[in-house]
C-alpha cells in the first residue's frame, strides 16, 4: 500500500485558556461545544469536504485529558486517530512529537489549529491560510510579496504596532514532514520561528481566507458561534453582534413568545432575555431580543467539564426563577391549564404517532429484558398519576423550561430564559399555566437526558420492533447533578416526586409525532420513556 501524499493534523494538545475554562471547564479546544456537537465535528467536516483525496487524519490531545468513550467512538467512526501528547509541550514540540509518532517524514503535513474553523481549506501544499485582520490577542502577521511569504512575525496582544499584513489564521500545509521537524527542532520547538526556518528551505505561499472562525478566546468563541449559528439557521434566526431576531410563519406562536417577554413582572425580568422589537415581515412574524454571549445549559450538560461549584450556582438560579414564577398567580384555576397540558394530550399524540408510523401502541414492550406494558397502557397509567385540585390557582409559567432554552451567565451566576411558550390554549396568548409542567420540563433535561438524545449521545439496541435497550455514557458529574437535583423542592413540590416523574415520562411519549423527520430519535424517545417508567413501577 502506497504512502498517502499528505496527512492531516488537528492540534488540540493543550487545554483552553482560563477564560474558557471558567465557562466550559478544562477541555482541549476541539472538544468545545458547538450547537449539538463539538467543535471537532465541524473541523473534520471542513477538512474532508475540501479534498477529493482521503488522507489520514490525526488529532493531538493532552495526555491528562480523559476522552469520553462516546467521543473516542465518534472520532474513530470519522476516521480520526487520537494522539495524546505531554501536557507541558509547546505547540511546535507537540507537532514534532506527532510527526515522529506517525512517521510522517516523507509526506505532506496539513495542520489545523484546534480552535479554528475555516470556510474553505487550501488544497495545495506549502501554503499558509491568511486573513485580512486579527483580534486583540497574540497573532502572527504574514509578510509577503504577491502572496509569496517572506516571513511571519508574532505580535503580542499589547502591541501598539499597526500592520497592514494579513494574519495567519490557523491552517498550515507543508510538503515535507522531515523538513518541518528539522526546522522546528532547530529553534527549540517554537512553531512560528520554525516556520520562518522552514521558509529558508522551501518557499511557501499565502492563500487568503474570507471566513475565519476563531474559537480560541472567550470573545472570539461567542462571536464565531454566533456567525456559525446564523449561517446554519438564517431563515428562522438572524443574529447580529447585539440582537437575535426569531422569525416564523406561525405568527400566533411568535406573537405569544414576544408578549410573554413583554408581560413578565419586574422580578422575573433579570432571568429573561430582553425584548427589543417585534412585528411582522411579509407573511412572517418576528421578535428581537438582546444577544447574550453565554452558553445554554444543554451545551454545558452534554459537552462541558464544569465542576460542582458551577452546577450548584446553576441549580440555585433555576430554582429562583421557578419560585418567582410559582409565586405569581393567575386569575384562573390551575386545573384548566393542567388538563390541557397534561390531560388527554399524551394519548392523542400517541394515536397520531401510531397512525403515521404503523407502530402498534397496544403491543406489549420489553426494556432491558423486562416485560413492560404497551405505550398506550403506560400513557393511561401516567395520566392517573397527575393530581387535580380545583382550589389551586394557575401561576406564571415559561412553558418550555428545558436546558436548550436556558442560558447561563457565569459572570453574574444567573440564568436567562429564551423561547417561552406564551400560550396554553390556541386562542389566547398569556403567561400563565401550571408550574408542575415547568418542573417536569426541567426534569426531562436533568433526569430524562433529552439533550443527550438530541446530540445523538446514546446507544440504542433493538431486538425486533418492540424490544429496547438504551444506554448512556456514565459520567460522575452527571450522576452528582442528578442526585443534587433529586433533593430539590420547588414551590413545595419535590422534583423527584412520582407525579413529576410521571409528567416527565409522558413528555417523551407526547413528543413522538413531533419528530417524524427523525425515526431514530423517535425510537430513542420510546426507549427512554421505558427507562423512566421503570423507575415508577410500584408507585402507580
Amino acid at each position: 500500500m502506497s504512502a498517502p501524499s499528505s496527512i492531516g493534523l488537528i492540534t488540540s494538545g493543550a487545554f483552553v485558556d482560563q477564560e474558557l475554562v471558567a465557562e466550559f471547564g478544562l477541555l482541549p479546544p476541539s472538544f468545545l461545544p458547538l450547537g449539538v456537537g463539538r467543535l471537532y465535528d465541524m473541523q473534520i467536516d471542513c477538512l474532508r469536504k475540501n479534498f477529493t483525496e482521503t488522507f489520514p487524519l490525526y488529532m493531538t490531545v493532552p495526555e491528562s485529558f480523559d476522552v469520553p468513550a462516546y467521543d473516542t467512538q465518534r472520532l474513530n467512526e470519522k476516521g480520526v486517530t487520537l494522539l495524546p501528547v505531554p501536557d507541558d509541550m509547546q505547540l511546535g514540540e507537540a507537532i514534532v512529537y506527532a510527526i515522529n509518532v506517525i512517521n510522517a517524514y516523507n509526506t505532506g503535513v496539513r495542520i489545523l489549529h484546534g480552535d479554528t474553523v475555516l470556510s474553505q481549506i487550501p488544497t495545495q501544499l506549502d501554503v499558509i491560510a491568511g486573513h485580512a485582520e486579527g483580534d486583540d490577542y497574540s497573532w502572527a502577521a504574514i509578510k509577503h510579496s504577491d502572496n509569496v511569504i517572506v516571513s511571519l512575525q508574532t505580535f503580542e496582544a499589547t502591541s501598539e504596532q499597526n500592520t497592514e499584513n494579513p494574519v495567519a489564521c490557523g491552517y498550515f500545509a507543508f510538503s515535507n514532514g522531515a523538513e518541518l521537524v528539522r526546522a522546528i527542532s532547530q529553534v527549540r520547538g517554537r512553531f512560528i520561528d520554525g516556520i520562518n526556518n522552514y521558509l529558508q528551505r522551501r518557499p511557501m505561499k499565502m492563500e487568503e481566507i474570507k471566513e475565519w472562525y476563531d474559537f480560541g478566546h472567550i470573545q472570539t468563541y461567542f462571536r464565531s458561534r454566533r456567525l456559525v449559528t446564523t449561517a446554519r439557521a438564517f431563515n428562522s434566526l438572524q443574529i447580529t453582534r447585539n440582537t437575535v431576531r426569531k422569525l416564523s410563519a406561525d405568527t400566533f406562536k411568535m406573537k405569544a413568545e414576544a408578549e410573554w417577554f413583554e408581560s413578565v413582572p419586574p422580578k422575573v425580568q433579570p432571568y429573561a432575555a430582553r425584548l427589543l422589537d417585534k412585528g411582522e415581515q411579509g407573511q412572517r412574524a418576528f421578535y428581537s431580543t438582546e444577544y447574550q454571549y453565554a452558553p445554554n445549559l444543554s451545551e454545558l450538560y452534554v459537552f462541558s467539564a464544569i465542576g460542582r461549584v458551577s452546577w450548584k450556582k446553576i441549580l440555585t438560579s433555576c430554582a429562583e426563577f421557578l419560585e418567582i414564577c410559582a409565586a405569581t398567580p393567575g386569575d384562573k384555576p390551575r386545573d384548566d391549564y393542567s388538563r390541557q397540558l397534561m390531560g388527554s394530550k399524551t394519548v392523542e399524540r400517541l394515536e397520531r404517532f401510531a397512525k403515521e408510523t404503523g407502530f402498534d401502541i397496544e403491543h406489549e414492550l420489553v426494556y432491558k429484558g423486562r416485560k413492560m406494558p404497551s405505550l398506550l397502557e403506560i400513557s393511561r397509567q401516567l395520566e392517573t398519576m397527575v393530581s387535580f385540585d380545583p382550589a389551586a390557582s394557575s401561576t406564571m409559567m415559561h412553558g418550555d423550561f428545558c436546558f436548550s432554552n436556558i442560558l447561563y451567565n457565569s459572570r453574574n451566576s444567573r440564568i436567562s430564559v429564551i423561547d417561552p411558550r406564551g400560550y396554553v390554549f390556541s386562542e389566547k396568548r398569556e403567561i400563565y399555566g401550571d408550574c408542575r409542567y415547568d418542573i417536569a420540563k426541567y426534569s426531562h433535561s436533568v433526569d430524562g437526558l433529552y439533550d443527550f438524545i438530541l446530540a445523538g449521545r446514546y446507544d440504542l439496541k433493538q431486538d425486533g420492533l418492540y424490544n429496547f435497550d438504551l444506554n448512556f455514557d456514565t459520567s460522575s458529574h452527571r450522576q452528582w447533578l442528578q442526585s443534587a437535583f433529586s433533593e430539590m423542592s420547588i414551590a413545595g413540590i419535590s422534583v423527584s416526586s412520582a407525579e413529576i416523574r410521571a409528567i416527565t415520562t409522558s413528555l417523551f411519549i407526547s413528543m413522538l409525532p413531533l419528530h417524524s423527520d427523525r425515526p431514530d430519535r423517535q425510537k430513542a424517545f420510546i426507549a427512554n420513556a421505558l427507562r423512566l417508567y421503570s423507575t415508577l413501577e410500584g408507585k402507580i
